[in-house]
């Protein structure tokens, strides 16, 4: 085989997701990840997880700019695992997309991304974030944050998902990063799988209920720092949240999200939506899912525009 047939052969095409334009994408860079998560939903059992496939940087790159020119994508998300264990294929791939975002747990520095998003994970206050990221982390990410430089032209935000275990914590943990040299904190909730028996999930919707309107006074409270929109965390409630979901997603305007998984063999998957295969939409907390309906709802926008959005700027 010639040299020229030997790199064709390796820079191989991506799986063909038909024609339809996704505006937005996301992508699992890689399966492999230093913390392991409880609500963590990559690594479900049903997902394409194995942390032994993995594409070369070659054949991603290349295939990020097939996939970007054939589905249109603006809006990429990097994801994992953890993206910065392959932060040097993660800041050149951003650099193909008008709005780039990642999602990091930040044990590996903040990365500078000018004109991007960087949500950072956290759980809670210490006490509450580190039984479930690992002893020592939210230390790390807030000597994480202090380093940075604020000036960098990179938008930093920190993300809580709001599960039935740690809710009791989300004031305590306003108060504790409000002075932090971040943009803002975003709160989503955990989206459970079905039949899902972890506890991190509501049995009840109506029990979810009194957290969201705690969230919402935490909004009225600190309106520079909490990023969201009173009207789509209201789109949450129990008696509207199917409206914007549907049993099955079929009122997700999610879905027109091109979700990408590392799959068998180091080739790209897609998985039914963003937070995997065998998610219960009936019970779904993506705060994501909510800013879209509230924007095609109340103003009339295009859903696909807000996503677009929602990961470049996590507030209305």
């Amino acid at each position: 085989m010639t040299a020229k047939g030997i790199k064709e052969a390796v820079l191989r095409d991506p799986t063909d997701f038909g024609d339809v334009d996704y505006p937005t994408a996301l992508v699992n860079v890689t399966n492999v990840c230093n913390l392991s998560c409880a609500h963590c939903f990559v690594f479900r059992d049903d997902n394409p997880n194995s942390a032994r496939d993995k594409m070369d940087d070659a054949t991603m790159m290349r295939q990020f700019e097939i996939l970007r020119d054939k589905h249109n994508i603006k809006s990429m998300l990097f994801m994992g695992g953890e993206p910065m264990i392959r932060k040097d294929l993660v800041m050149q791939a951003a650099k193909l997309f008008e709005i780039p975002a990642i999602v990091t747990n930040a044990t590996y520095g903040i990365p500078k991304l000018p004109g991007g998003l960087v949500t950072v994970s956290l759980d809670g206050p210490e006490h509450m974030n580190d039984p479930i990221r690992g002893d020592g982390v939210f230390q790390k990410v807030k000597a994480a944050v202090e380093a940075r430089d604020p000036d960098d032209q990179t938008t930093l935000m920190l993300q809580m998902v709001l599960t039935a275990q740690n809710h009791h914590g989300l004031e305590e943990f306003l108060e504790e990063v409000k002075d932090w040299p971040i943009n803002g904190v975003a709160f989503t909730f955990y989206v459970p799988r079905a039949e899902d028996d972890t506890g991190l999930a509501w049995d009840d919707l109506k029990d979810r209920d009194p957290v969201i309107d705690r969230v919402i006074a935490a909004k009225k409270k600190y309106p520079g720092l909490v990023k969201a929109n009173i009207g789509s965390l209201e789109l949450m409630y129990s008696e509207r949240c199917l409206e914007c979901t549907g049993e099955n997603g079929e009122n997700c305007l999610m879905l027109g999200t091109l979700p990408l998984y590392m799959g068998d063999g180091g080739n790209f998957e897609r998985t039914f939506c963003c937070y995997g295969n065998d998610v219960d939409c009936s019970r779904c907390g993506a705060y994501a899912v909510f800013n879209s309906a509230y924007h095609k709802r109340i103003k009339g926008e295009d859903g696909y525009h807000h996503r677009s959005r929602h990961y470049a700027k996590q507030w209305p």
